[in-house]
């Protein structure tokens, strides 16, 4: 096996910020040198592999099949080296500074805010910033070092770290099933008022199980478009609609936890729900250079959010709490 060295290094970590940074300019000063120097580099390794790594215009990077290859693999390799030398370089070393975080509202209210006096207590030296809000963000522009997101994450130059998963609940309240009646399968969600996300989102589409002209669930799944009077961008509002009685919402099951233990909501077609669960994933630019500050707290998170992996929902309490 061939060695890891100085100029092999050099290339990886030039090819990698080019593609972070989406163009040979903006890597040139990050790293120090001129946009010539960066495409000579890429040039050579490109000649030196014999693939085309880029396609080139003179307003735009895209990388090609071979070029998202070599990108995942450059960025283990530079991934590898980092962490060992991080292994011995932050062993015992304290946490300080400034971390912002982006996320939002309710994943902060109903999670974070219950685990950060843990976490500053062992980390007193740690301040935090918290930007709350569900819409996408450039985490370079904002100065932002970690996005917790709960869902899909589109922008392949991030890293997404999977730290926890979440269920969709379909919930009501006890007031609203009482005047409405309890819907026995996905069908009978046409009758009721659903509060839904914004359309053209892929929250607003609620995958379940698949019914024959019967209504017997067979092995497949459907995804419904349902409406009500209502619809909104913010889950939080929703879950306060449906709290209040005006619907069936569609929420996470972080988000709902509290509401249902408390019996101010119930779920309903629980055995009609796919078994799919939905990633939260840690955000951040790059695995290379990542400061001390967001491993530690990605760590962290990680770990509580496993202890809490249902967000103490168990099967057995969530059947409970279910109305079928």
């Amino acid at each position: 096996m061939k060695a890891m060295t100085a100029d092999r290094f050099r290339e990886f970590e030039t090819f990698v910020c080019v593609v972070e940074s989406g163009s040979f300019s903006a890597a040139s000063r990050k790293l120090d040198c001129t946009p010539s120097a960066v495409s000579k580099l890429i040039d050579r390794m490109e000649n030196r592999l014999g693939v085309r790594l880029l396609h080139r215009t003179s307003r735009s990077l895209a990388l090609t099949q071979d070029g998202k290859n070599f990108h995942q693999a450059a960025i283990r390799a530079l991934e590898a080296i980092n962490d060992a030398e991080g292994s011995l370089m932050h062993a015992d070393a304290p946490v300080s500074g400034l971390l912002r975080v982006h996320t939002t509202l309710n994943f902060a209210q109903q999670q974070l805010a219950l685990l950060l006096p843990e976490f500053l207590e062992k980390n007193p030296a740690l301040r935090l910033e918290f930007i709350l809000h569900s819409d996408a963000v450039d985490l370079i522009a904002a100065d932002i070092d970690l996005s917790l997101q709960v869902g899909p994450v589109t922008n392949p130059s991030l890293v997404a770290k999977r730290i926890a998963t979440t269920r969709w609940l379909l919930c009501a309240s006890p007031g609203y099933l009482r005047r409405a009646g309890v819907p026995k399968s996905p069908a009978d969600l046409v009758n009721h008022n659903c509060l839904n996300f914004l359309p053209q989102t892929y929250r607003s589409v609620w995958p379940m199980g698949a019914q024959d002209d019967a209504g017997i669930r067979t092995s497949g799944i459907t995804r419904y478009e349902l409406t009500g009077n209502v619809a909104s961008n913010s889950d939080n509002f929703l879950k306060v609609l449906a709290c209040q009685g005006m619907g069936v919402a569609r929420l996470a099951a972080f988000h709902v936890a509290p509401d249902l233990r408390a019996g101010t909501l119930r779920t309903i077609l629980a055995d009609w729900l796919p078994e799919d669960r939905e990633p939260v994933f840690a955000v951040f630019q790059s695995r290379r250079n990542l400061n001390l500050r967001v491993k530690v707290f990605v760590k962290f998170l990680e770990e509580r959010l496993a202890e809490a992996a249902d967000w103490g929902l168990t099967e057995s309490s969530a059947d409970r709490l279910s109305i079928r």
